[in-house]
């Protein structure tokens, strides 16, 4: 794993991403999601049109910038773990849940434009897509299992932690981690639990 420090160069590309997110979040909320322009949100975020397009392709992208997105290293870590799968799994999932502090309050407003924009919602789809992607081929790089079954490992995954997440949006839930730790110890009784079906 490369653990060089991010160079200035990175850093603030890292702070523009993050500006220009937080712009088109701020005016979708403000006006409404179809109201808002890539010009908007580029003079809001204190950029140029042009630089913007060097960051995101489409204002959707923007606003779905850090969805779904894996923290710097962790699927190298995972696939690289001695730990048996199910573990390598929790902590892995349990290390993104703790990697920052979210801001609930955002997370709300991206999943309330999303249900009044259903246009939105191909966007956060394909981010969802994508990632549990990415963990299948590190589930298969770790050479537990076969691609199928590996497929099926990061699906289950996923569906955890989009129950964890919408329990922690819903408030029935403190915080993420706790959300988290919660989704993996139902799924741990339930791979536990001795079949007392009869023949």
């Amino acid at each position: 794993m490369n653990d060089t420090p991010p160079s200035l160069r990175d850093r603030r590309r890292a702070e523009t991403t993050a500006a220009v997110a937080a712009a088109a979040l701020d005016l979708a909320v403000e006006r409404g999601w179809d109201q808002v322009t890539v010009d908007e949100v580029a003079e809001r975020a204190g950029i140029s049109r042009r630089t913007f397009f060097n960051y995101f392709a489409t204002k959707d992208e923007a606003l779905f910038h850090d969805a779904m997105a894996w923290r710097p290293g962790a699927l190298e870590a995972f696939t690289a773990s001695p730990a048996p799968l199910l573990d390598a799994l929790e902590d892995l999932f349990v290390a993104q849940a703790d990697r920052e502090a979210p801001d609930r309050d955002r997370a709300v407003q991206v999943m309330r434009l999303v249900d009044g924009a259903p246009e939105l919602l191909p966007g956060l789809l394909a981010r969802i897509a994508a990632s549990e992607e990415a963990l299948a081929a590190a589930v298969t790089a770790r050479g537990d299992v076969d691609e199928f079954t590996a497929r099926t490992v990061a699906a289950v995954a996923g569906a955890l932690a989009r129950v964890s997440g919408t329990s922690w949006l819903a408030g029935s839930q403190p915080d993420p981690l706790s959300s988290t730790r919660a989704a993996w110890a139902a799924l741990r009784t339930l791979v536990t639990t001795t079949d007392r079906r009869t023949p």
